[in-house]
């Protein structure tokens, strides 16, 4: 009888590790990778999003490392070749990913109260321009074919408006960055450029954030296009599918961030986020709309 039950322990002790092994078990002893977007000084995204790695962490008991894409186009095809597990997309990389690389939104930006923000086409303070059609012959910047607020928003608001800036313009370029964009309205290498804006009136955006002193004074908006909806935080269907638990735990916490000190500091340093909600895909609809008056070809 001793003999039965001794094997019997020896059978559980053998066992019970294989049994307690759950897949939550596992991904606890994973690293995750967390995409971002590089819309400034790429130094500064890869700090702040190690930072948001840490707190992460702290919340969820999962391990997090971060990647910077060069651009926009290279963070989709990071989460499509499944190199990264979440990725920060704009609303028109979101829309594009979809496609590409099977994206499912989780959760979207909230900025001055509201889950959306605006685009503005600004020019140098002094100069004399006061409408878009002050600007017929003239040079401008655009941020990225894949900007939202950079180009999408601002190009489709042009031409359904009965503008077309291929031939309204005597020449376009594209900046890169948010920054780049206005130091080349500065410098007066463009007379106006397009860039991210905080409020229909223009009171605030890209000028009075990238831009230090003096400098905030001298961009001026002059067009202001219809709301886009806040930049997302996306997974893939895939990684949602096999890893629901991780998925869920990294939304709550993000969403938690919001009543949270060290939360708040974290998303405000990232990308001048107040805090997060949840998103669906229908919510950028009005990003889809502005694409085809673009003609561009979401895959």
């Amino acid at each position: 009888m001793t003999k039965v039950l001794i094997r019997s322990l020896l059978l559980t002790l053998l066992i019970f590790p294989i049994v307690g092994c759950t897949k939550e078990t596992k991904n606890r002893t994973k690293v995750f990778t967390m995409g971002f977007n590089p819309p400034e000084n790429s130094d500064v995204v890869q700090t702040n999003g190690d930072a948001l790695a840490k707190l992460l962490e702290k919340r969820t008991g999962y391990k997090f490392k971060t990647f910077i894409a060069t651009d926009y186009t290279a963070l989709i095809e990071a989460l499509r070749s499944q190199k990264i597990d979440f990725a920060w997309l704009p609303p028109f990389s979101y829309v594009q990913a979809e496609r590409l690389a099977n994206a499912v939104v989780l959760l979207k930006s909230v900025r001055h109260g509201t889950p959306y923000y605006f685009s503005a086409i600004v020019v140098k303070a002094d100069s004399p321009y006061k409408t878009i059609e002050d600007l017929r012959g003239e040079t401008i910047a655009w941020v990225d074919p894949s900007s939202s607020s950079g180009h999408i928003f601002p190009k489709a608001g042009l031409i359904e408006s009965g503008i077309n800036p291929d031939t309204f313009f005597s020449k376009q370029v594209y900046a890169g960055s948010h920054d780049a964009l206005l130091l080349s309205i500065l410098n007066g290498t463009t007379k106006a450029g397009a860039t991210f804006a905080n409020d229909a009136e223009g009171t605030g955006g890209a000028w009075t954030q990238l831009l230090k002193g003096d400098d905030q004074k001298k961009i001026r908006p002059i067009y202001i296009t219809k709301p886009i909806p806040g930049d997302t935080l996306s997974t893939s269907i895939s990684f949602q599918k096999e890893n629901p638990e991780v998925v869920q735990k990294v939304t709550d916490a993000l969403v938690s961030f919001k009543d949270d000190a060290d939360g708040q500091a974290v998303l405000k340093n990232l990308y001048r986020i107040d805090y997060l909600t949840t998103a669906t895909a229908a919510d950028y609809e009005p990003v889809r709309v502005a694409a085809r008056l673009l003609k561009v070809d979401l895959p």
